[in-house]
């Protein structure tokens, strides 16, 4: 099953990344039957694949499966004590108006192990660490605002790139190739816009 789900990551990442992918969705769901297997397809796997791809709908290729795989068993009845959720993180709430919580978040997010480079960026100002950081991430914040992205991830033969949108503006980190991309996703993710009050 792991080689079929390799296969249809693959279409969209690297083999080895989307063997990676599915170690970390199963790190939150250990599948043992067809139904387990349809839910972590559903419910990790596809909040991983949507945390570093565009996407709006699941692939058709892992769609088909999910069918499959609910198709093979009936589902089990249900337990009369249904086990909690998994706690979504705590939000980090970020007000990036602000010049002084744009620099103190840039400081922040710099400090992370294997950060070479921290963007925090809003129509009224910027904060880089290090100053005239080296990739240009506004226009690719642009065209994938368009797509409705709500994380973007892409690992090239020397660094990692992080895009995350935060209210009218965005947050950008560069990282080494080595660095731990699921911490850095995980704080990523728990930005939201601070609400502020007028």
């Amino acid at each position: 099953m792991e080689r079929e789900v390799i296969e249809i990551l693959s279409e969209y990442l690297s083999p080895q990344a989307a063997a990676n992918l599915l170690a970390r969705a199963k790190a939150r769901l250990t599948p043992t039957t067809p139904q387990d297997w349809a839910r972590l397809l559903e419910g990790p796997l596809w909040e991983e694949l949507r945390a570093i791809l565009p996407f709006r709908e699941m692939p058709p290729g892992l769609k088909a499966l999910v069918r499959r795989l609910k198709a093979a068993t009936p589902p089990p009845p249900k337990p009369l004590g249904e086990a909690v959720p998994e706690a979504a993180p705590a939000l980090e709430a970020v007000d990036l108006a602000d010049p002084e919580e744009r620099d103190r978040l840039a400081r922040s997010l710099a400090r992370l192990e294997g950060v070479t480079g921290v963007v925090v960026a809003h129509p009224s100002g910027k904060a880089e660490l290090p100053e005239g950081f080296p990739v240009p991430l506004d226009t690719a914040h642009l065209l994938l605002r368009r797509q409705g992205y709500a994380l973007f991830y892409l690992r090239t033969a020397s660094r990692l790139l992080l895009l995350r949108p935060v209210g009218g503006g965005f947050v950008g980190v560069t990282a080494r190739e080595e660095a731990n991309v699921g911490q850095l996703m995980h704080r990523l993710k728990r930005l939201a816009p601070k609400e502020v009050s007028g």
